[in-house]
């Protein structure tokens, strides 16, 4: 039986472009929780729907993903100033090859090595917080997520260069995400502060490649050994820049924003707070966690994990569809936009009870989740490459935190996230730091 489309009501002229400007992530909830499964969407020039049903997310995706590619709404300028043309912005045979040439720095067997990395590095910055400190926690856990990618996936430190690093992305998020850009579809140059951190940025991270090989040859398993044995590109330069800039980019920012998420949830939920600290003194006591404690940490698991569906970093993704399609008993023409959020899905009270409250128990017993209900990593071909190298820092880079410290807000009033090319607070997060023996 065919579903009839609904959506909210549009501007005349401008369809819903003021919603998507204004408030796009509450609009985007009430799309997924007054209307749909499939919202048409009013865009100037472009036919668009919002996809809110798992089952019809799960076929673009996955089942039905060779007939939806990337559009130009995640190529633009805007997007590729930040990312470059590397593994997110690429599609088509140029995409596969690149995932090819990157698989195997994600192999599982490597994991425990780098969980090594990650709790080590995460010491030496608790080493230097004090009781009583007020802290940037998302400009701490930047930083330390920064110099974790530089060191894994490129076998070097990132030194000075984390903080001039984290500091130009910034620069260049805020530009893409100011209202009037619309999230880089608006065809409005770039300012003159966007292409010099663009440039600063391509300079850092050429250096760090440099510092890379002079340092290890590439003796260890890393992205950049990986990468520079791949042939047949005539730029290898561009090329190596291109692509641990995409790493650079897309894996310290999620890592970090998530954990800062979390420190804040935890903040505003002490009961959670003291379930997670049994578990840590449980199973670690005082020492330091490691890669094998994975299994026996369900309930920090738990608290990623629902943290990831409360703020997922990438809110909302899309396709293009290729030719004409059937999605969900409508008719999809070839071209059309076909959108899908994890903020709004995530949120659904069709999938999670209380689906704005934060709950890490509902984990203990969500068997029968429709698949892409929850798909914080995406899904299909191009899930993230890193997936399991994010959980796994994410769990113990918590742990790492929390069997040292409890970090409290600093300010009453909710901390609201920000839409950007990721979900941000939006202007850091400062909390106060409490140590265990005064807690």
């Amino acid at each position: 039986m065919n579903r009839k489309p609904s959506a909210p009501p549009a501007h005349r002229f401008l369809g819903h472009i003021p919603d998507l400007r204004d408030d796009v992530l509450g609009f985007l909830l009430t799309c997924a929780r007054d209307y749909g499964p499939i919202v048409p969407l009013q865009l100037p020039f472009v036919r668009a729907a919002l996809l809110l049903d798992p089952v019809d997310i799960e076929r673009v995706l996955v089942t039905e993903h060779k007939n939806f590619v990337k559009p130009v709404w995640l190529r633009t300028a805007a997007v590729r100033r930040l990312l470059g043309d590397g593994l997110v912005t690429s599609d088509g045979e140029i995409w596969r090859r690149q995932r090819r040439e990157c698989h195997r720095a994600f192999h599982p067997n490597l994991l425990p090595g780098y969980a090594d990395t990650f709790t080590v590095l995460a010491g030496r910055m608790l080493d230097g917080w004090e009781h009583g400190q007020e802290r940037d926690v998302l400009r701490d856990m930047a930083r330390l997520t920064l110099q974790i990618v530089v060191r894994t996936m490129l076998g070097t430190d990132a030194g000075e260069a984390a903080d001039e690093i984290s500091e130009s992305m910034d620069t260049i998020m805020a530009h893409f995400s100011a209202p009037y850009r619309l999230f880089g579809l608006a065809p409005i140059p770039p300012a003159i502060a966007e292409i010099a951190a663009v440039r600063k940025l391509d300079c850092l991270v050429e250096r760090l490649i440099e510092d890379a090989g002079a340092i290890n040859q590439f003796g260890d398993e890393t992205l950049l050994k990986s990468l520079m044995a791949a042939e047949g590109h005539p730029d290898r330069k561009r090329y190596l820049r291109e692509q641990i800039k995409t790493f650079l980019a897309a894996g310290h920012e999620s890592s970090a924003l998530t954990l800062t998420w979390a420190f804040a949830l935890l903040a505003q939920h002490p009961n959670v707070g003291t379930r997670l600290s049994k578990e840590l003194e449980t199973v670690l006591g005082d020492r330091t966690p490691k890669f094998s404690d994975l299994p026996d940490l369900p309930y920090t698991l738990a608290i990623i994990k629902e943290t990831l569906r409360l703020f997922p970093p990438l809110w909302m993704t899309g396709r293009r569809a290729v030719t004409d399609c059937d999605i969900g008993g409508q008719k999809v023409p070839g071209g059309t936009l076909v959108l899908t959020s994890q903020w709004a899905v995530q949120r659904s009270p069709r999938y999670f009870h209380a689906p704005d409250s934060f709950h890490p128990e509902r984990w203990e017993d969500l068997a029968n989740l429709p698949r892409f209900a929850y798909f914080p990593f995406g899904g299909g071909p191009r899930i993230c490459i890193g997936q399991n190298f994010a959980v796994a820092e994410s769990v113990l880079l918590l742990a790492s935190v929390a069997r040292r410290f409890r970090l409290e807000l600093t300010a009453e009033e909710e901390v609201r996230p920000w839409a950007t090319m990721t979900l941000r607070p939006p202007a850091g997060l400062t909390m106060r730091v409490t140590t265990r023996s005064h807690a």
